[in-house]
């Protein structure tokens, strides 16, 4: 998931009442919006006013606040705000440190036991399709039992992650080998996933700032979460992590975008220098 958006500041509503909406929208979903996304966020309000026959701001920071029905448009405002920008293999060394230094390791743990992956933030499936396609391709995973949670705030990436079609942009770093191992054409410019690949891969809307929510999942051994939290305030950053380090068992690894960090979030995670990647570990398992 990603944020768009700086520019040269529209006059469509007063100080106070961006500063507002932008409180607003930042208690509900966790984003930050500053001065700098002024003109973006204005712009995405204006087409917001445009589909509900708004008058003003002012009249839809009321709705979104009071009204019984906004729920709907709290949905509408998130697809608007947000953009999600991204493809498959993305980060392509880190997805195969995964492959080739976390997975061995879960694949051999005695027992049968099952595999839990979370894709936070998997935006319009490209990722825990990846994920999928890695799993498969390694050796012995006919003998594990693997799955793989992928959740985002936008309800319209999950509805493509769901159908599972995708065009010639989210292959970008992919030859033709690849799709046609793992995707049937379905039109013109455009491959649909092969079923073996959705077994094991649960879709569901996720407000990573619900943080009630998180003690409803049973623990990960991995967890993803790639280029959303940037978007998050230090503050929200450390209420998620936290939740993040409940969630994983002992020895579980998190794995966040290459340009994000955990300093000064928190330092219960330790940096772990893998032989093709550093990730995050928390500590205390076999």
């Amino acid at each position: 998931m990603a944020i768009l958006g700086t520019g040269a500041q529209a006059p469509m509503m007063s100080d106070d009442l961006y500063r507002r909406l932008c409180a607003l929208i930042h208690d509900q979903t966790g984003l930050h919006f500053n001065e700098t996304s002024r003109f973006f966020v204005e712009k995405r309000i204006e087409g917001r006013l445009a589909a509900l026959q708004m008058a003003s701001a002012d009249e839809y920071y009321q709705y979104l606040r009071f009204d019984p029905d906004r729920s709907s448009e709290w949905d509408a405002l998130i697809i608007a705000v947000t953009t999600n920008e991204t493809y498959f293999m993305r980060e392509e060394r880190q997805l195969r440190c995964f492959q080739r230094d976390i997975l061995p390791g879960l694949l051999g743990r005695p027992n049968g036991r099952h595999i839990r992956i979370w894709s936070a933030g998997c935006s319009s499936g490209e990722e825990p399709y990846s994920l999928a396609m890695l799993i498969k391709e390694a050796q012995s995973t006919r003998d594990a039992a693997v799955e793989i949670y992928a959740t985002d705030i936008n309800t319209r990436v999950l509805a493509k992650a769901r159908e599972g079609v995708y065009t010639e942009n989210s292959f970008r770093t992919t030859d033709q080998a690849f799709k046609e191992k793992w995707f049937t054409e379905s039109g013109p410019g455009r491959w649909r996933v092969k079923d073996e690949l959705r077994q094991g891969i649960t879709f569901s809307r996720f407000n990573l700032f619900e943080l009630e929510r998180y003690s409803l999942l049973a623990p990960f051994d991995v967890i993803f979460c790639r280029n959303v939290i940037i978007y998050f305030d230090l503050e929200v950053k450390a209420k998620v992590v936290e939740r993040f380090y409940d969630r994983i068992k002992p020895g579980g690894h998190l794995l966040l975008g290459h340009s994000e960090s955990l300093i000064s979030v928190t330092d219960k995670f330790k940096l772990v220098h893998l032989p093709t990647d550093l990730v995050y570990v928390k500590e205390g398992g076999a």
